[in-house]
C-alpha cells in the first residue's frame, strides 16, 4: 500500500509550538485556561500525527517516515519527560532516516540541531529533568544546573557530533545559510567548552 508523501511533508513542516502560539495571539492577552487549551490542542495533534506515522512504519521501512517522525518529536512538549527534553526520539529517528537516505541534508541538519540543543542544556540526564531557573533581563536566559562530574567531556562529544552532522548537511547543500550559521555555533560551543578556539 502506498502512502501520501505530500501529507508527510506537511507533517514535517508543521508549525512549531512558538509559531502556533504566535498565530493564536497567545503572547498578547490569553488567560491561563486559554493557554492550557491551546497547549492541549497543539500537543494532541502532534501525538496524533506521530501515531499515524508509526502505523505507516508497520508496512513501510522508509526514510521519509523516519524523518517525519523526527520532525514531529521535535515538536513534542519538552516539559513532559526527559526523553522529549533531551530530544532522544528526534535523534533516534534521524539516525534511522539517515541509514536509509544519507543524502538528504535536512536530516543531517535536524540531527545536528538536536545535538546542539543538548549542549545548550548543559548535557543530558537519563532519568531526571535538570534544575532550571529563567531570568528575564535583556531577553530571557535560562540557568541550568547539571550534577554530572563528566559533563565537559560529554558536552564536547555532543558538540563534535553536531559539527560533523551539520558539515554533512553543508556538503549536500553548500548554499544553505542556516546550515552555515549552525556550523559557526558549533565552533563557538566547542571553544566555550574547551576554553580555546581550537579547530574541530
Amino acid at each position: 500500500m502506498d502512502y501520501d508523501r505530500a501529507l508527510l511533508k506537511s507533517f514535517a513542516e508543521m508549525e512549531t509550538w512558538d509559531e502556533y502560539l504566535e498565530r493564536q495571539g497567545a503572547f498578547k492577552n490569553v488567560s491561563t485556561e486559554g493557554f492550557k487549551f491551546l497547549e492541549q490542542n497543539y500537543f494532541k495533534e502532534v501525538k496524533r500525527r506521530i501515531n499515524y506515522c508509526k502505523k505507516l512504519l508497520a508496512e513501510h521501512d522508509d526514510s521519509c517516515i523516519y524523518y517525519t517522525l523526527a520532525e514531529l518529536y521535535n515538536r513534542c512538549n519538552l516539559d513532559e519527560s526527559p526523553e522529549y527534553l533531551y530530544k532522544r526520539p528526534v535523534r533516534y529517528y534521524c539516525i534511522k532516516a539517515l541509514r536509509k537516505n544519507p543524502e538528504y541534508a535536512p536530516i543531517w541538519f535536524l540531527l545536528a540541531e538536536s545535538y546542539v540543543w543538548v549542549v545548550t542544556l548543559g548535557g543530558e540526564s537519563k532519568k531526571t529533568m535538570p534544575k532550571m531557573q529563567a531570568m528575564v533581563e535583556e531577553g530571557i536566559t535560562v540557568d541550568i544546573k547539571q550534577k554530572d562530574p563528566c559533563v565537559k567531556k560529554k558536552l564536547l562529544w555532543f558538540a563534535n557530533w553536531a559539527a560533523k552532522c551539520v558539515k554533512k548537511a553543508v556538503n549536500l547543500e553548500p548554499d544553505n545559510l542556516e546550515y552555515q550559521n549552525l556550523i559557526r555555533d558549533c565552533y563557538k560551543f566547542k571553544a566555550e567548552i574547551v576554553g580555546s578556539d581550537e579547530e574541530f
